[in-house]
């Protein structure tokens, strides 16, 4: 069991360290916008497509790269092999079924007998943009979550919805660690 795990001091990039970086093509250097929020597969495993945004003043049109398009998520920027990944979310497989990091942030964490654990603050991901965990805000529970602030995805038995909280097992919760 990892009681005292630091997301900040053990390196674990989140959802958040990520947000406004630079999406750089390297087949010219164009910088082709910057991270405005990263969409996960259904099941929130994996990233599954970086949103550049809205162009256009009247009619915005939402702009999106696939991950399989990506080659690098930088720590200092997002790296493509060409400018024409961009693509509107239509030309993506799936995307409709996506889950937005910004929904998932504020989403109450319960345990599955309705006790109130946390928010969800920010999504945390591995090198390769694996969703290892959540680290959390507004902890109500006692003990390794308290100070641990963040939870694995392993310990989450339920995602929710945008109108019903994640759940957990509490004893699970507070055991299972957090791998990166």
């Amino acid at each position: 069991m990892i009681e005292n795990i630091n997301v900040e001091e053990e390196n674990m990039p989140t959802v958040k360290d990520h947000l406004n970086k630079p999406v750089i093509s390297t087949s010219g250097g164009k910088k082709l916008g910057k991270i405005k929020d990263l969409y996960f597969d259904p099941k929130v495993t994996k990233v599954t497509a970086v949103s550049l945004g809205a162009s256009g003043m009247l009619r915005r049109k939402k702009l999106m790269i696939d991950r399989a398009k990506v080659q690098t998520c930088g720590v200092d920027a997002w790296l493509v092999s060409r400018a024409d990944v961009v693509v509107s979310p239509k030309d993506i497989v799936g995307s409709q079924e996506f889950v937005l990091a910004s929904e998932l942030r504020g989403r109450q964490i319960l345990t599955e007998g309705g006790t109130e654990i946390a928010t969800v603050d920010s999504i945390i991901l591995d090198g390769q943009c694996n969703v290892k965990g959540f680290t959390l805000d507004k902890v109500s529970a006692l003990g390794p979550l308290a100070k641990r602030k963040a939870i694995a995805l392993g310990a989450i038995t339920s995602l929710g919805s945008k109108t019903s909280p994640m759940t957990t097992i509490l004893a699970q919760a507070e055991s299972t660690e957090i791998r990166t």
